[in-house]
């Protein structure tokens, strides 16, 4: 199995948990190739065997956790403005137990209970 490939169990499990999850989410290896998208990432044009990182501009990824939720085997949570969305993101980082390589990344939209603070000047 190349370090790209998940095994059916794992992969099962994802979209079993995930596909009707309203938020994108993505199972994503270490190197940023994403191996597996639920439905509602799929459906905003995430797709899979390419690096996440590659996806939008490269700043939109400056605040990523998965090297540090991987390093400490704990998930990581960032809250913040998106500009791209123009939303307030409450955004994951999971390590899946028992590998070291791989993580899920998903992030809910809050911007309706956002504290002003949070949100852009208009």
């Amino acid at each position: 199995m190349s370090k790209h490939q998940i095994n059916d169990e794992v992969f099962k499990s994802f979209h079993l948990f995930y596909d009707n999850f309203p938020f994108p989410v993505m199972l994503i290896h270490k190197d940023r190739t994403i191996l597996a998208v639920n439905t509602t990432a799929e459906q905003e044009g995430l797709s899979t065997g390419v690096r996440c990182m590659d996806t939008g501009k490269r700043e939109h990824h400056e605040g990523c956790l998965a090297n540090q939720a991987l390093a400490e085997q704990t998930a990581k949570r960032l809250v913040g403005y998106f500009e791209p969305r123009e939303a307030v993101l409450d955004a994951y980082w999971v390590p899946l137990a028992g590998s070291d390589n791989l993580y899920l990344h998903f992030a809910h939209d809050i911007t309706q209970w956002a504290k002003e603070s949070l949100l852009p000047d208009r």
